[in-house]
């Protein structure tokens, strides 16, 4: 039988199929999603309720006949008149029932057998076309049971049977159609499912080794779609962002509707979220490689947020684990250091590892040995020691326990002779107080309780210095009572015999460093003196020479410096005003300029500061009177002269006065002869003039100037 092929699904061809229509088999070009597509390849065959299988008789049903009935002697009857009727009749139904039994006959010829035929058939005597018509019937429901089924049906007759090629032709076709429900199967992801229902068809069929072939076909397209599936799922593990999203892109490719939309679609999930959650692993990672307990502690809950369904969540469990070695260890840092009840806050923080059970068990153990221990008796030493021997030699803090049981015991030992060099100190005598000091000598320093033996030691050695010293002390201060230099002398001599480094020595420093200031005074006082009486008197210099007899580190010296410093700024001043003097004996205008200058170098505070502003305001009015007697000749030349004259002195608003009028003159407004001054103002500037200005000493500082009457 020559049939046309089909497509099913994918685009895979089988030969010899019946066509169907194309657009119940062929894809458009656009990918269609995966329900439109079994959507498609369920509506190839119509859905009919699967006929019973023909019911197999019983032997005794096969072969049975209807039960023979014994038939009475007829009685003879009476003669009638009718029997010619009867011939008649007779003569009627032989005629009549023949004819009606070939008619019969010819109907029935012709006339298909019923579904309710089909059903309650004895198959053993059923005829070929029966049985095939049976099975086609059958093989309208499309299911798997019944097309094979329907194969079952008509595979019976013999291969040499007149009927066999058409069987065969629908053997054939009925054996596709069975590949096509595996492969409507395969198409929805039930690989196993579709090969066992192409496992179905009968291995005699002629179509077998098309069975085969799509086993073939279909684990092929399964397994190259697992590698790209796997192959995604490790470039997501390793974070592989742009690899894992084209090997899922190559699941679209595949002839398989599950694999190119249901487990495509979950490998973009799966890549989207396998993102986020490896943004919230970074972000914990920053926070925890920050360092501190804190930090530690919120990178590990936000690390354990990551679900273990996630790509990445051994990555997580790794980074968990390495933060969390980093707080055993902080954890055992506040172990060595003694605080143990901070250990135990620290090492509650360790998150649940495997790995790190043990180490945490050993922590909380040794640290709550710590507790008695720190009691610093020998019962709580031996306390500590026997919870510690419980931690046995493989566990991972074996050597730290043995470390703490050979400190202890060490401890105990040294417990035992503090206690014993308290007891000899208690008398508190000096004998006592060293027998006791040397006793606490033997435990070194680096041992257990060395600290605590050193610190009883210096108290010890305290208490015997000051029983030593302070006589000597006293003594001193007997001395240094009487207040003469001898006494005091005698006292400082005596406080020295402290040494350096004893319990009184600096208070035996500062009692001879008062007594060292009352001895300087004693022998320094005279000398000042002296130089001020020397100052008083006039000669300073030789006043600064005798202050500076006193030299520095003495108690007077920075008065005597003070004084110097005064003395000094009055030689200066003397000096400036004997320049100054020199200067203006010039008598002219830029003399006496220049004599201010000098004179105004003396500081405000010098005593000579009143004899400069003296000097300071004759020689202003000398340079105003030699203006004045210039203007005559020279205007311009006055006015210049007068701008010279100091602000601070008492010449000056007269100066100003008269630069204003001769302003004036210079203006046009006037004849030139009537420029002269008047009358009045050049008497009142020579009587003005005439009072004489002197020193300290009451000696004229400058000699009355002579002025030409202008008028």
């Amino acid at each position: 039988m020559n049939e046309k092929q089909k497509i099913i699904g994918q685009g895979r061809i089988f030969p010899q199929i019946e066509p169907r229509e194309e657009t119940q088999w062929q894809l458009s070009e656009r990918r269609k999603n995966r329900q439109q597509r079994l959507q498609e390849l369920r509506s190839n065959g119509s859905q009919i309720k699967l006929y019973k299988s023909p019911t197999k008789y019983s032997n005794q049903q096969k072969h049975s006949v209807s039960p023979i009935k014994k038939t009475e002697p007829k009685k003879p009857k009476p003669p009638n008149n009718l029997g010619s009727i009867y011939g008649f009749l007779c003569i009627t139904l032989l005629v009549i029932v023949p004819t009606g039994a070939g008619i019969t006959a010819m109907s029935a010829l012709f006339k298909l057998p019923s579904q309710a035929d089909c059903e309650s058939t004895y198959w053993r005597t059923a005829s070929a076309s029966k049985r095939l018509y049976c099975a086609q019937l059958l093989a309208t429901s499309s299911t798997v049971d019944s097309l094979l089924q329907a194969i079952n049906l008509v595979d019976v007759l013999s291969n040499d049977h007149p009927m066999r090629p058409q069987i065969d032709g629908y053997i054939e076709k009925w054996s596709k159609k069975i590949l096509s429900l595996g492969d409507l199967a395969f198409q929805d992801g039930k690989l196993e499912e579709a090969i066992t229902i192409a496992q179905k068809v009968p291995q005699k069929v002629p179509a077998y080794p098309l069975v085969e072939k799509q086993i073939q076909d279909w684990q092929k397209t399964w397994n190259e779609a697992e590698g790209n599936y796997t192959q995604t799922q490790e470039h997501l593990r390793q974070e592989e962002w742009h690899q894992a999203s084209m090997e899922a892109s190559r699941l679209l490719s595949v002839p398989n509707v599950y694999w190119g939309t249901k487990k495509y679609q979950e490998l973009i999930n799966d890549l989207k979220r396998t993102r986020k959650e490896s943004a919230k692993l970074n972000e914990a990672q920053d926070i925890g490689e920050k360092g501190g307990l804190d930090n530690l502690t919120n990178g590990i809950q936000q690390a354990q947020e990551i679900e273990q369904k996630s790509y990445i969540y051994q990555k997580a469990q790794k980074l968990v684990l390495n933060f969390g070695k980093k707080i055993v260890d902080i954890a055992l840092i506040k172990l060595n250091e003694g605080n143990w009840q901070e250990a135990l806050d620290v090492v509650n923080k360790v998150p649940n590892n495997d790995a790190l059970k043990e180490k945490v068990e050993d922590i909380e153990v040794l640290a709550r040995a710590y507790s008695p221990a720190n009691l610093g008796t020998v019962a709580g030493l031996e306390d500590a020691i026997a919870q510690v021997e419980k931690l046995k030699a493989e566990r991972p803090l074996y050597s730290k326990a043995q470390e703490l049981i050979s400190l202890w015991q060490q401890e105990i030992s040294d417990v035992t002779i503090i206690e014993e060099g308290k007891k000899l100190a208690q008398p508190g005598g000096i004998s006592d107080l060293k027998v006791a000091i040397a006793k606490l000598q033997t435990i070194p320093p680096y041992n257990p309780r060395g600290q605590d033996a050193t610190t009883l030691i210096k108290a010890w050695n305290r208490e015997l210095q000051q029983q030593e010293d302070r006589p000597f002390l006293e003594k001193a201060e007997k001395l240094a009572s009487f207040g003469d230099l001898s006494s005091l002398q005698a006292a400082i001599s005596e406080a020295r015999q402290i040494g350096r480094g004893r319990t009184l020595y600096q208070e035996a420093q500062n009692k001879i460093k008062r007594w060292t200031e009352k001895v300087q005074r004693f022998e320094d006082q005279p000398i000042l003196d002296d130089a001020q009486i020397l100052a008083l008197s006039g000669n300073i210099e030789q006043a600064i020479f005798t202050a500076r007899k006193i030299r520095a580190g003495r108690v007077l010296y920075n008065q005597a410096r003070a004084k110097i410093q005064e003395w000094q700024v009055q030689l200066e001043a003397k000096r400036s005003l004997e320049n100054a003097r020199q200067v203006a004996a010039g008598a002219t205008a830029d003399a006496y300029v220049t004599a201010i200058s000098l004179a105004q170098q003396v500081p405000s505070y010098s005593s000579r500061q009143v004899e400069a502003s003296q000097l300071i305001n004759q020689w202003s009015q000398q340079i105003l009177f030699i203006a004045m007697e210039v203007v005559n000749r020279d205007v311009p030349q006055a006015i210049s002269i007068a701008r010279k004259i100091p602000r601070n002195s008492l010449a000056y608003n007269s100066a100003q006065s008269q630069i204003s009028i001769w302003q004036s003159w210079l203006t046009p407004t006037q004849p030139i002869e009537d420029r002269s001054l008047p009358s009045n103002q050049s008497q009142q500037l020579r009587e003005e003039n005439s009072t004489n200005l002197t020193d300290e000493r009451g000696k004229p500082l400058v000699s009355k100037p002579k002025f030409t009457d202008n008028n």
